[in-house]
């Protein structure tokens, strides 16, 4: 699945996106939890539930299951003005 970073999340990560081929996966809370390991500074804005999942470009606000072939994007808040 690929998964794509935007604002200060790809400062945190020092990626804009990548690819992840992992068997573990098989949902979005499972995805959080790898994304947590790989990236700890990315753990406390995870817990306060401030990041923002769109799952093929679609938002998602509770877990629902992933394949390989899903684009996962993650946003800060977004503000308007």
């Amino acid at each position: 699945m690929k998964i794509k970073y935007f604002a200060w999340i790809k400062d945190i990560t020092n990626l804009e996106e990548e690819e992840i081929n992992s068997n573990r996966i098989k949902n979005l809370d499972e995805l959080k939890i790898f994304i947590i390991e790989k990236y700890p500074n990315l753990n406390k804005h995870m817990k306060k539930e401030v990041l923002r999942f769109a799952i093929n470009q679609e938002y998602v606000i509770k877990n629902i299951n992933l394949s390989d072939n899903d684009e996962i994007a993650i946003f800060p808040p977004v503000s308007g003005g």
